[in-house]
């Protein structure tokens, strides 16, 4: 079974842009955590900077308090039958 490798932003191996992306990505979380999302995605660089630049415009630059992000979650879930 193929496997996609996760790479950390210490990885020796790792793509300068994917690497200043993981490096960002945890700054704007505040944590110091890496989401294994974004470490699978970093496989190719130029799509980890795309969909971390989406989520950033998505989840933080907006006007949306928490508590509408949270009401948009539960509603799309309900409309699309999720059970998790």
């Amino acid at each position: 079974m193929t496997r996609i490798r996760l790479y950390n932003s210490t990885d020796p191996d790792i793509d300068p842009l994917a690497k200043e992306v993981l490096e960002r990505v945890t700054l704007v979380r505040g944590q110091s955590i890496e989401p294994n999302v974004y470490k699978a995605m970093a496989n190719h660089p130029e799509a980890l900077q795309a969909m971390a630049e989406f989520g950033s415009v998505s989840y933080f630059r907006n006007s949306m308090t928490p508590a509408q992000r949270e009401l948009a979650y539960l509603t799309t879930s309900l409309v699309n039958d999720c059970h998790y």
